[in-house]
């Protein structure tokens, strides 16, 4: 990591601590204005501010859809991006707002709209798999536009992102919450409100022009306020005894840095003089360590901090204690989260300590459930050593007071079965899939079984169940042969009537004739258990297709499945995939429903940006003294 990049002018050059207050309008804190710059409407031929005329053909004049899709597709990416930084080349320091954030915050968030290091390169190539942005040569003037569309739709026309924002904006946003008020001091609302810290910094370029903005943004809200000088930086402060001794201040660090929130937080910014030491504690560091500096987006949250805030309130409305120190012992020092862009798609990354106690798997494996899942998957979501984990932490909320009533009764459910470990014992890695069949859908559980005896020995018990108690209630068992399996179908009956029983019981009651899209015909459940796998599915079918799979094509044999996984950690205690584009293609097919207007209208404003989205891929990995997951959304 970079160190932080300190400011060139010392904002507390003047150390006095004297304030003087006067009584002031908003509009009257400065007369200088921002210098507007023009902008080019679409569908014509502007310049970019370089001498460079390009032609605007992004969308056609009319297609008001298309431009609020290209616009979702880069909010998606960095917000309301700054284009005018985007450039080839770059450093990557910390954000120069980190350097004024206090360090007693228990949480922080940042927004790098300046794109740092290789952002806006990547950016660039992200966005060129999108309509209109094929050039990269052009690509700064359209997404300029498009930011210019949104800002004006946001403010009913009175501004735009390059007229009104970018002159001044440096391209910083970020957020931080002080220390949480003590439990005494949220007894009282009012107390409670202003003893809440929480503060907003913006980087900006040129002082007076952001002055002049938020001066605008005050008088347009008819928000007034008091001046006051504090150690060299002039605070406007709002509030006091008109909101019940609530205070916010705004003021302008050093030229470089716009501060708003509580008096207290804004003073306390203005005091770190650029160098705020929230980077030296332990938690923030070791989470800036392990993760990229170049990202358009970062969060950290101290959350043993926030959970000892969270139970001092707690015990004092209850005398009885909300969670055992052992379960508050599995709960990590510290989180953050990561958003960054690469060519081909977005990366979000989490990272906290680990906790060598908590319930799961400490070794990281290949999970097993992708090799028995069919090749036409659409969604799955694995773990591994499913059961163990399941026992441990069984075994963790039975000695919780607060879960004790419902542990009770679990135990109770699971003892005609054996008890957890009869029931769950025997999972290895296991997960859930959703996968194609023509123009349907089916899924089920898929277990990798520890103890296959033991498995079939749990579904023979439960078959027995339903076959002697069913009867009575129209559930139907039957068993069918397949590659030397036996499938264990339990026909529910109709659909249609379990729709309408549910609904009764709930209270609201449905009818399914009326309800187009609701499944119809029978509804059953089918498993099957062999030494490899047990399946327990939507009916036969994807019983027969998750062993087909295990003795042939699978998920697992799939180069982009693999490939994909390799990023995000091949080896891991968990795994997720969604195929985007499968699951996009499907949809589609129920068009048919739609009328021709429709239909044209997603071909030409929103399929052309669905296209290009592949896949998303996850991964946790454990171990090495921090447990990180990743996740990536891919384009084609």
């Amino acid at each position: 990591m970079t160190d932080l990049e300190r400011p060139s002018h010392d904002p507390t050059a003047d150390d006095a601590d004297t304030a003087v207050h006067t009584t002031v309008d908003a509009a009257t804190i400065t007369e200088t204005s921002p210098t507007p710059i023009a902008t080019t409407a679409v569908g014509g031929t502007g310049d970019t501010g370089d001498g460079l005329a390009v032609p605007l053909t992004l969308v056609k004049r009319g297609s008001r859809m298309r431009w609020i899709a290209a616009g979702v597709v880069v909010a998606l990416v960095v917000g309301v991006s700054a284009i005018a930084t985007l450039s080839l080349t770059g450093s990557s320091p910390n954000a120069t707002v980190l350097g004024y954030v206090p360090a007693d915050s228990v949480a922080y968030g940042e927004v790098r709209m300046d794109l740092p290091g290789d952002q806006a390169r990547k950016l660039g190539e992200f966005l060129s798999k999108f309509p209109g942005f094929a050039d990269q040569a052009a690509i700064e003037t359209k997404v300029r536009e498009a930011l210019d569309r949104l800002v004006s739709s946001g403010t009913d026309g009175a501004q735009t992102y390059g007229a009104d924002i970018e002159p001044w904006f440096e391209g910083e946003l970020a957020f931080a919450v002080g220390p949480i008020p003590a439990a005494g001091v949220m007894d009282d609302p009012m107390t409670a409100a202003s003893a809440v810290r929480a503060l907003l910094l913006i980087s900006i370029k040129d002082e007076a022009l952001a002055r002049a903005w938020f001066t605008d943004a005050f008088g347009e809200a008819g928000v007034t306020g008091t001046t006051e000088a504090y150690n060299g930086t002039d605070l406007t402060v709002f509030g006091g005894a008109d909101m019940g001794g609530v205070e916010a201040a705004f003021g302008i660090i050093g030229g470089t840095v716009v501060v708003a929130g509580d008096l207290t937080s804004v003073k306390a910014a203005v005091d770190t003089r650029g160098q705020g030491a929230l980077t030296d504690e332990a938690g923030f560091s070791a989470a800036l360590a392990a993760t990229e500096s170049d990202h358009v987006g970062f969060i950290y949250v101290d959350l043993r901090s926030l959970m000892d805030a969270a139970l001092e309130l707690s015990a004092s409305m209850s005398a009885t204690a909300p969670m055992s120190d052992k379960l508050l012992a599995m709960i990590p020092e510290w989180g953050a989260f990561q958003l960054r862009i690469e060519g081909d798609g977005l990366v979000m990354d989490v990272v906290s300590p680990h906790v060598e106690a908590a319930p799961g798997p400490s070794e990281n494996d290949a999970n097993g459930v992708a090799a028995f899942a069919p090749a036409s998957t659409l969604l799955l979501g694995a773990g591994n050593d499913y059961g163990v984990s399941l026992v441990e932490m069984m075994a963790l909320y039975q000695d919780e007071p607060s879960m004790a009533e419902g542990m009770e009764q679990l135990e109770q459910a699971l003892g005609a079965v054996g008890g957890i470990d009869a029931a769950v014992g025997w999972m290895g890695d296991t997960g859930f899939v959703v996968s194609q069949a023509g123009d349907t859908v089916e899924g089920g559980l898929i277990s990798i079984p520890t103890d296959a005896a033991d498995a079939e020995q749990l579904l023979t018990a439960i078959g027995t169940f339903i076959t002697l108690g069913g009867g009575e209630a129209g559930i139907e068992v039957r068993k069918e042969e397949y590659a030397g399996t036996t499938i264990t179908i339990v026909d529910l009956g109709s659909a249609e009537e379990l729709l309408g029983m549910a609904g009764m019981m709930g209270g609201l009651p449905l009818d399914p004739g009326s309800m187009p899209g609701l499944p119809t015909g029978n509804v059953e459940i089918s498993y099957a258990a062999t030494a490899d796998v047990v399946v327990i599915g939507s009916g036969p079918n994807f019983v027969k297709a998750v062993l087909d799979a295990g003795a042939g094509d699978s998920l697992a044999d799939s180069a982009r499945y693999r490939d994909l996984v390799a990023r995000v950690g091949a080896n891991h205690v968990s795994v997720s995939f969604v195929d985007i584009t499968a699951i996009r293609v499907l949809a589609e097919g129920f068009l048919d429903e739609a009328t021709a207007e429709q239909r044209a209208e997603y071909e030409e404003s929103v399929k052309p940006f669905l296209e290009p989205f592949d896949a998303l891929i996850a991964a946790y990995v454990v171990g090495g003294g921090l447990d990180a997951g990743h996740t990536i959304i891919t384009v084609k």
